[in-house]
This record gives structure tokens, C-alpha cells and sequence, in this order.
């Protein structure tokens, strides 16, 4: 009897780790089952994800092909819209375009946007001796500009012509007559005028002018006959205008005193009227005034953060809108 109680008791000892083991076994199970499905849905999405990148890309790359299809015909459309070459040789020259030929700009300049804060300050009508008391002002702010000239007036002057390109400025042309009625007379009138001036620059300082200034301005009641013609023909040749966005006002007879002058100057920069400022003065034998004032306009820009440069063919100009 006592013997077989303790057969019981072994067997239900047994029982119970047996039953506790089962009970492990089944939770290590369950874990590793639980690892498995998780790493099996981490691929499922992997996957996923990359045929769905994989049908954007082709979708996008289907895309691109349309677009270069297009722009393709685009493009063989102008081409197909463009003149034989071999017709556009055989047309004649128009006989202006024929006068002059040494006249030219070789190679043709590449005009860019102004540097910020600069101010581009040009005197038309000289040279005269207020020009060399406007040099004397440049000299000593340590300032640069530019010069559009008026060729009957270079006789006597040279030094002056020559002045300005040794100090650094730019020397243009306006004109050689400044009849404005005969050179807006036709583009043979006008070619002969600049061809004129050109010359006569060269003769005094050695350097033929690449830019100049429509005299009046590019469009005006002077040559609205033939201002497309004129602007047409000289971009070809490769010179470059430039008309002006702000003005010292000091154009008419009338005398301004020095802070008129300074003054107007300012305020047609406050506009911000183009991105390439360009200041019309005048230094003519009768612009005293301007002549007198230029000292303290110089330092009223310096005062307001401008620097003073010179035109170039590079400078991008600023030019009066067409007519239409």
C-alpha cells in the first residue's frame, strides 16, 4: 500500500514537468511562428514596393519619351519653316547694306545684365571745354563714363577726344552734323553722317567707336519713317545703342543750377526704370551748368551706394520700345 502510494505520487511528479515542458515548447512555438510571419510580411511589402517604383519609373520614362517626341517635332516643324539657305544667299544686299563695308564691329559683342549699383553717366554734344571740366570730376571721384560725341565739333578738340580714352571712358558717336531732318533722311543719309563721325574719331584718338547714341533717341518724331531700317542695319554691322533711362534735364536752353541738375538725376534713378541705368547729360559748349554740377552729382551718387562705369558693347543697353 505504501508502495503504491508512492508510485503515484513519481507518476503525477512526472505529470506535472511533462506538462510544463509541453507548455514551453508551445510557447517557443508560437514565437518563432510570429517571427516568420512578420519577416514574411516585411518581404511581401518590400516587394511591393519595389514593383511599384518600378511601374512609376516606367510610367515616368514613357512620359519623357512623349515629351522629346514632341518637342522633336517641335522642333523639325521651325526647321521645315525655315529658308533654303542657298535662297537666302542669292538675295541681294539692300545698297545700303553695301556702302562702308570697313564700318563694322568684328566680332560682335555679347551684351550681359549691369553689375548691381552701378550707373552708367553719358554726355552727349561734346567735345567742348566743359567736357574736359567733366573729366576733371571723373578723375578725381575716380569714377568712369561714357562720351557719345558729336564729330564737327572734334576740329580743335582732339586732345579732348583723346583725353577720354586715355583716362578710361568710352567714347561713342552721336552724330557728325546733329541736323537731325538730314540724317534721318533715308539709311544711305544716315550711313554717311556716322561714317562721318566714325572717321573722325578714329583720326583724333586712334580707336573707332562701337557703340553709340540714335541722335534723339533710337525712336522719335525725327525718324519714325525709317527707325527699324536704321536700328536693323546697325545691329547687323555690330554696333550697339543705347538710348537712356533717366535724365538731368538739362537738354533745353533753360539753365539749372546744380541741384536741379543732381536732383533730377536722382530721382530718375529712384524709378528703377531698367535694369541697366543709363543717365542722359549733355556737355556741349553751352552746358556749363551740367559741366559745374557734375562734382557734386558724383558725390550725391557715391553718397546714395552707385558706382560710376562706362558703356561697353557687353553692357546690356537700354533701348526705347518700338512703335507698333
Amino acid at each position: 500500500m505504501h508502495h503504491r502510494r508512492k508510485l503515484m505520487l513519481r507518476r503525477r511528479r512526472y505529470s506535472g514537468y511533462s506538462s510544463r515542458y509541453r507548455r514551453r515548447r508551445v510557447s517557443v512555438s508560437a514565437v518563432f511562428r510570429f517571427i516568420l510571419i512578420i519577416l514574411l510580411i516585411g518581404v511581401i511589402g518590400y516587394c511591393a514596393v519595389t514593383v511599384y517604383r518600378a511601374f512609376r519609373s516606367s510610367a515616368y520614362i514613357a512620359e519623357l519619351e512623349t515629351q522629346n517626341k514632341t518637342l522633336q517635332a517641335t522642333v523639325d516643324r521651325y526647321q521645315a519653316a525655315l529658308p533654303d539657305p542657298s535662297i537666302a544667299e542669292s538675295i541681294e544686299p539692300m545698297d545700303y547694306q553695301t556702302l562702308y563695308p570697313e564700318m563694322k564691329v568684328d566680332p560682335k559683342p555679347t551684351p550681359a545684365a549691369a553689375p548691381a549699383n552701378t550707373v552708367y553717366l553719358t554726355f552727349d554734344g561734346g567735345p567742348s571745354q566743359n567736357t574736359a571740366t567733366i573729366l576733371d570730376a571723373l578723375k578725381n571721384a575716380g569714377q568712369k563714363a561714357t562720351f557719345f560725341v558729336v564729330g564737327k565739333n572734334i576740329a580743335g578738340n582732339e586732345a579732348i577726344v583723346k583725353r577720354i580714352v586715355d583716362e578710361g571712358h568710352t567714347i561713342g558717336i552721336r552724330s557728325y552734323s546733329n541736323d537731325y531732318n538730314a540724317i534721318y533722311a533715308s539709311p544711305e543719309a544716315f550711313l554717311e553722317d556716322f561714317h562721318q563721325a566714325y572717321q573722325a574719331v578714329y583720326d583724333a584718338c586712334g580707336v573707332y567707336p562701337t557703340v553709340f547714341r540714335f541722335p534723339g533717341g533710337s525712336v522719335s518724331p525725327y525718324n519714325q519713317a525709317n527707325y527699324e531700317q536704321l536700328i536693323a542695319e546697325m545691329l547687323r554691322r555690330g554696333f550697339i545703342y543705347y538710348d537712356w533711362s533717366a535724365s538731368a534735364g538739362d537738354d533745353t536752353s533753360a539753365s539749372r543750377t546744380i541741384t536741379q541738375i543732381t536732383q533730377a538725376v536722382l530721382n530718375g534713378l529712384s524709378k528703377k526704370s531698367s535694369s541697366t541705368p543709363v543717365v542722359l547729360l549733355h556737355d556741349g559748349a553751352n552746358k556749363t551748368s551740367t559741366a559745374t554740377a557734375c562734382a557734386n552729382l558724383l558725390s550725391e551718387l557715391s553718397r546714395a551706394g552707385y558706382t560710376c562705369d562706362r558703356l561697353t558693347g557687353s553692357v546690356r543697353p537700354v533701348t526705347f520700345a518700338y512703335n507698333r
